[in-house]
């Protein structure tokens, strides 16, 4: 199947819209990943790709074959889920044959390929066991080797890493590229775990109240947000937000807020001359402010901020420092830094420097990036 197309896609239960107007092309061997918060609507469109959702308006196509009314039985499609959906009355190796069995596959081809998919996820060991006698991350395996031993056009995964602990999610994660590996096959997952989404995807497919806000890949997202809330959700810990006033003085573009009074890099200024006099919302990631003397960067009086360190959380590369503004109406911002500061600056007034050529305007009607349109 050359690829995966969703056409003005639109799912609504009653009044409420839950899918709004989804278009994406998904490449033949393409990993894409659905990221967002709960109540999205990502689980909803993976579930009209499975034909297991009946679409509203819209068109998806496999290749160039329509599938609206396609049934999910003859989309042949593979799909894994939060819930592992295993059967408990049968073994291992009766539930990684099911699918097989179902489609009456030949018995040979079963022998072969149960035994390969269980020894690729490690579970080779327990194709006699019931699901009761198995952990979690176990289970999830067994979800996964029956999606592997499918002749699928296309893999859906439906946040399959939710109910594992932090550990076992780092492993199941490795089960699922190798899955994609062997099978080359398009396949679109969904999580609302964005460390997860940019740890997997090819491209990621923020979405946000039914919309996609944006998709790209993991470094574009992070570094070139289209939105406002694309910025505020990829990034951990999240980007620090300042409403700024844009203005010149002495010929050069500013940015004025209670907080600081900075200097615009001279690439910016065709972007947000049409703000002079307006305000715009400033993003400044949490690794784009500096110790002055560390910064890799000129530090002048046109570049800092000033701020009381409240919190500092150490990290196996160095820590972040949490902090308030220096105002009455004091806010709160974070950085990280790749060295160590003491405990006994919780407390002291620190100067930071930013890198100005990091930061990111968003206009405060649209909350559509300024800088990146």
């Amino acid at each position: 199947m050359a690829s995966v197309k969703l056409s003005h896609v639109f799912k609504r239960f009653d009044t409420k819209t839950a899918v709004n107007d989804i278009s994406f092309e998904l490449g033949e061997h393409e990993f894409l990943v659905l990221v967002g918060p709960s109540g999205c609507g990502k689980t909803t469109t993976l579930r009209m790709l499975a034909g297991l959702e009946q679409i509203s308006s819209g068109d998806v196509y496999f290749g160039s074959q329509r599938m609206n009314d396609i049934r999910p039985r003859d989309r042949k499609i593979a799909m894994v889920f939060q819930d592992y959906a295993v059967f408990p009355h049968l073994t291992v190796y009766e539930n990684i044959a099911y699918g097989l069995r179902s489609r009456h596959a030949p018995s040979q081809v079963i022998k072969e390929r149960v035994p390969k998919a269980a020894k690729t996820f490690r579970i080779d060991h327990l194709l006699q066991r019931k699901p009761r006698q198995l952990s979690g991350g176990e289970r999830q395996r067994v979800a996964l080797s029956r999606a592997m031993v499918s002749d699928a056009n296309l893999y859906l995964y439906d946040e399959p890493l939710a109910n594992l602990d932090a550990q076992l999610r780092y492993q199941a994660r490795e089960d699922i590229m190798a899955l994609h590996k062997e099978k080359q096959a398009p396949s679109v997952y969904v999580t609302h775990d964005q460390s997860e989404a940019m740890a997997l995807g090819d491209r990621i497919a923020v979405m946000h109240d039914g919309k996609i806000e944006q998709l790209a890949s993991g470094q574009d997202l992070y570094e070139n947000p289209a939105s406002l809330f694309v910025a505020y959700f990829i990034g951990t810990p999240t980007i620090n937000f300042f409403d700024v006033e844009i203005a010149v003085e002495e010929g050069e573009l500013v940015a004025l807020c209670p907080a600081f009074r900075v200097q615009l890099p001279g690439e910016m200024k065709s972007r947000l001359e049409v703000y002079i006099g307006k305000k715009v919302k400033m993003g400044i990631r949490p690794e784009d402010i500096h110790v002055p003397r560390l910064a890799p960067f000129t530090v002048t009086e046109h570049n800092q901020i000033q701020g009381v360190v409240n919190v500092i959380e150490p990290s196996s590369t160095g820590c972040s420092v949490y902090l308030s503004t220096m105002e009455d109406s004091a806010q709160d911002f974070v950085t990280t830094l790749r060295t160590r500061m003491p405990v006994s600056y919780i407390g002291r007034e620190v100067p930071l420097a930013i890198n100005l050529l990091k930061a990111h305007f968003f206009d405060l009607e649209t909350e559509r990036s300024v800088l990146h349109q």
